[in-house]
């Protein structure tokens, strides 16, 4: 009861959709899913033979947190004839507040306990994490054993966890699936990550390996693929001193085609990457070699980049608009050139794959969108009342953006067209969308006034036609979003208002951590935009006084670009 009572505080924050789990967090490189705080070990209560019935099954959900040896900790709670048959991997509820646990009637040898209370999130049996309230009511059953001890007969399968011991009890680890053809007949270019949470327990490269070839999960669905052949299975996955992973797999991979070995191999690169230690990998398949003439298929830990998700360069160029002219940051090189200067802008966007240009300028009437190489020229793609978040994603399918308030794609080549999206009538009208890098997932702000939600879906090609699917507000506790950008290729940072403040919020593509970031040096300005990228500052766009600045996140506090009059800062995608 202790242990659970000491979590009070950040269950409340939970319940409000904020986790906010070490306070005002600073925005760093270091990716959402690798934030987390699984190694403090907390002892579980132990049983005693005193302890009434309700006390037994708190101290039960209390040694949950411990997940070693199957919950071997919570498992001494139940009666042995129960033990082996509690499942300890069904369904795992996140908790909003301590749950509330009550004694309803028994006799001198039998008792019933109810559980009642909300979750916040559940982790799905694909180790999806969905972040979704709903009630808690349990029934627990109990008799006395030997020593007059009260044990367990009865409980449902699955754990309730407060979101600290979630952190102890799950890592959220990437698995790496491929991502669409740009077009009928090519290959895919690069890898999207799954974000998953698996026990701690199930650190180990052979865990990886097994994931992966289970499928990507509900979140991602159909909207990837995997070079995996189907029936593929497991044999063996060896891990030695040096940090080479060798993975056999059945018989099917022998059949596949070159281009889809070397698939395979990202997949399991990329996944594997997540290991400390992990330095190559050989490839099997029935105990042999896959590669030509029989030789073995090695791959570095750091070979394979092309694939990379976010399709960047190692240092990203930042832009923003000055004066009505796409202007470049730094470093000095990027794709622009003396035709995309010389044209009047009002928002831009950069393809983070072969720098194409997107140039929206406010014309008598509305506004017009153009798109082009550097170097010109530049074609108009849409003109309407309001045009708004041009957003390349991978840059692979075309130009995203806001045509009066409704998702448009501009296709490489021919004209524009609508995207439906799937749910979006519950939550209100767009104001607001960023694709993520790797061209699968979709950020959106909905929502009017200071009711705007951040929301993320996904793309998927259905009867031959992209649309939005699988929406879900992954902030709930975030308010007044006004704008969003993508960090990593499972994490966005956003503009909104959270604990009484508007500052810059982290938030994982699945909802399952949502952070305040650093507000420092920001206090005298109005922020109005924000850029984000892997392994970059955070860029913040302000009006201080009355007139546009920009601000840089120096990674204690942000500073002004000093010189700079501008606005919309932004990265590349």
């Amino acid at each position: 009861m202790k242990k659970l009572a000491a979590a009070t505080s950040l269950l409340l924050v939970t319940a409000c959709g904020l986790p906010l789990s070490g306070g005002v967090q600073k925005p760093g490189p270091v990716p959402a899913e690798q934030r987390q705080g699984g190694d403090i070990q907390v002892l579980p209560p132990a049983p005693r033979d005193d302890a009434p019935p309700d006390q037994v099954v708190r101290d039960f959900f209390g040694a949950q947190s411990s997940p070693g040896d199957a919950h071997a900790s919570a498992r001494e709670f139940l009666a042995p004839g129960f033990r082996a048959g509690w499942h300890d991997d069904g369904p795992v509820s996140v908790l909003g507040s301590v749950p509330d646990v009550v004694p309803l009637d028994g006799t001198a040898t039998t008792f019933r306990v109810r559980v009642s209370g909300t979750f916040v999130g559940q982790i799905a049996p694909d180790g999806s994490y969905v972040p979704e309230a709903g009630p808690i009511d349990q029934l627990v059953q109990l008799r006395k054993g030997a020593r007059g001890r009260w044990q367990i007969t009865d409980v449902p399968d699955g754990l309730l966890l407060s979101r600290a011991d979630r952190e102890r009890s799950f890592r959220a680890r990437n698995i790496y699936f491929l991502a669409p053809p740009s077009s009928p007949g090519s290959e895919p270019s690069h890898v999207v990550p799954d974000q998953v949470f698996m026990p701690v327990t199930a650190g180990s490269a052979d865990a990886l390996v097994r994931r992966l070839l289970a499928g990507p999960s509900q979140t991602l669905g159909d909207s990837v693929g995997t070079a995996f052949p189907t029936e593929t299975k497991v044999r063996s996955v060896r891990t030695e001193a040096s940090g080479l992973v060798t993975v056999d797999l059945t018989q099917q991979v022998r059949r596949a085609s070159a281009q889809l070995r070397d698939q395979m191999l990202a997949q399991l690169v990329w996944t594997l990457k997540a290991l400390e230690g992990f330095s190559e990998l050989r490839l099997l398949g029935e105990g042999r070699p896959l590669g030509e003439e029989g030789d073995d298929l090695l791959r570095d830990r750091d070979d394979l980049r092309q694939y990379d998700p976010d399709g960047l360069v190692a240092r990203a160029p930042l832009y923003y608009i000055g004066g009505r002219r796409l202007r470049l940051l730094e470093p000095a090189a990027g794709p622009t050139s003396a035709a995309s200067s010389r044209q009047v802008v009002d928002i831009a966007a950069v393809s983070p794959r072969g720098g194409s240009l997107a140039l929206i300028t406010y014309v008598r009437g509305g506004a017009e969108l153009k798109t082009g190489p550097p170097s010109g020229p530049f074609a108009v793609r849409a003109r309407a009342t309001t045009l708004a978040y041009p957003t390349w994603g991978s840059g692979e399918k075309g130009l995203w953006f806001l045509r009066n308030r409704r998702l448009t794609l501009a296709p490489l080549a021919g004209g524009t067209v609508d995207v439906p999206v799937d749910g979006i009538g519950r939550f209100g009208p767009i104001s607001g969308v960023r694709v993520s890098r790797d061209g699968v997932r979709v950020g959106i702000i909905a929502g009017i006034g200071t009711k705007r939600r951040l929301l993320v879906g996904r793309v998927v090609e259905r009867d031959g036609r992209l649309r939005v699917a699988g929406l879900r507000s992954v902030a709930p506790g975030v308010a007044d979003v006004g704008d969003l950008s993508w960090d990593s290729a499972t994490s966005l940072v956003v503009l909104g208002r959270a604990s009484g403040v508007t500052a810059p919020v982290r938030v994982s593509v699945d909802g399952s951590s949502v952070a305040l970031v650093n507000r420092l040096g920001l206090e005298q300005s109005s922020v109005r935009t924000i850029a984000a990228a892997p392994l970059l500052p955070l860029v913040v766009g302000a009006v201080v006084g009355d007139g546009p600045a920009l601000f840089r996140d120096n990674g204690g506090q942000y500073v002004p670009e000093p010189g700079v009059v501008g606005e919309q800062p932004f990265y590349p995608g």
